[in-house]
């Protein structure tokens, strides 16, 4: 099989997942990606932009003879051009090969859900660039798949987390351990809106039932998610928990007003909010390993504040009838093992110990 985007989270997980299955595993990722985990997986590696005629050359001779195609390329949320173009290459392979294609997508696709839990017919109304870039990608594979003949399965996973990742919740969880290590501690909003989370480990496992049995499941889209959507207020203190940062107490949550806040919050420009923030994390992080730390600082990336404005969580009963169950049932574990790894790894900095009353 083919592994496109192999040395992001999602794509490294594929890697791992699919090799200890004893698929023969080929990986592809633009010049200059990290393929260690895929490497260590005995993977066969290829550097190319698959955005680029020689990337998409690259991806069809890789492809030959292979049993499924697995995109998880992911250029970014503000190219729609390049996201687009990776996933011809894709898709041009695996119809090269007579393949079908597992094309990992993600439940931003849905915005807003107006029905919970939502279910995978639900209306696709993407409320930022991110799901607009899945969900244009998303239409252009199932056009492939009617007038071209592709075999297609696509798979929504929630908001992901776990080893390797570069944003997201793994970045609130390097700051929450920033501040575990200053001895200060954090406030959590009350309530707040539920969210969904899935770890990276997960998706793998559900790409491997759905791969196996891709040609089958030709035109389906699933949901992944773990078992226990969380009220952001339990999901923060998880991060902290797991971070060993102590709590400060509760904010209040009103949804209308912190709608706005996060809205303004997002729009603002780099230089006002977003650029001292991250100068000021990457400094505590430096400080924090002795001025030696053994990966790039933790960035806030205010898409992550989407995620904050609205309950969602989504139906996986499709893909729990295929078997499917995860391993980490909600963030709650998942975060305490990411955090006990990363620290086995040097990854986080170690929490002050907590002084007895």
């Amino acid at each position: 099989m083919l592994v496109t985007g192999a040395a992001g989270l999602i794509g490294s997980h594929l890697c791992e997942a699919f090799a200890q299955e004893g698929w023969e595993v080929r990986a592809l990722d633009r010049p200059g990606s990290d393929f260690a985990v895929a490497r260590a997986a005995g993977a066969i590696v290829a550097e190319a932009e698959l955005s680029q005629p020689d990337g998409a050359l690259a991806a069809a001779e890789m492809t030959a003879k292979a049993r499924l195609v697995a995109h998880a390329a992911f250029p970014g949320s503000n190219d729609v051009s390049a996201a687009l173009a990776s996933a011809r290459a894709a898709m041009a392979a695996a119809l090269q090969a007579g393949a079908p294609l597992l094309l990992l997508s993600s439940t931003t696709v849905y915005g807003r859900p107006r029905n919970l839990p939502c279910e995978e017919g639900e209306v696709k109304l993407p409320v930022d660039s991110h799901g607009e870039t899945r969900w244009a990608v998303e239409r252009e594979a199932f056009l492939w798949r009617r007038t071209r003949g592709l075999k297609l399965v696509v798979l929504r996973p929630a908001l992901t987390y776990g080893p390797r990742q570069r944003r997201g919740l793994a970045v609130v969880l390097a700051i929450a351990a920033l501040a575990a290590k200053a001895g200060r501690s954090l406030w959590v909003p009350r309530r707040g809106p539920v969210v969904h989370t899935v770890h990276a480990q997960d998706v793998a496992q559900a790409a491997l039932l759905v791969g196996a049995e891709a040609k089958d499941l030709d035109g389906r889209a699933f949901n992944v998610a773990d078992d226990a959507p969380l009220p952001l207020e339990e999901l923060a203190r998880a991060v902290l928990q797991a971070a060993g940062a102590r709590e400060a107490g509760r904010l209040p949550y009103s949804p209308r007003p912190a709608r706005m806040g996060l809205w303004f919050a997002k729009h603002l420009p780099d230089w006002v909010l977003w650029g001292p923030l991250n100068r000021r994390i990457a400094r505590g992080w430096r400080l924090a390993f002795g001025g030696q730390p053994p990966v790039a600082p933790p960035r806030l990336d205010p898409s992550l504040l989407e995620q904050l404005s609205a309950d969602r969580w989504y139906d996986t009963q499709r893909l729990r009838a295929l078997g499917f169950a995860p391993r980490f049932p909600s963030a709650v574990e998942g975060l305490q093992q990411l955090a006990l790894e990363s620290r086995t790894h040097g990854l986080l900095p170690a929490a002050q110990p907590l002084l007895a009353p």
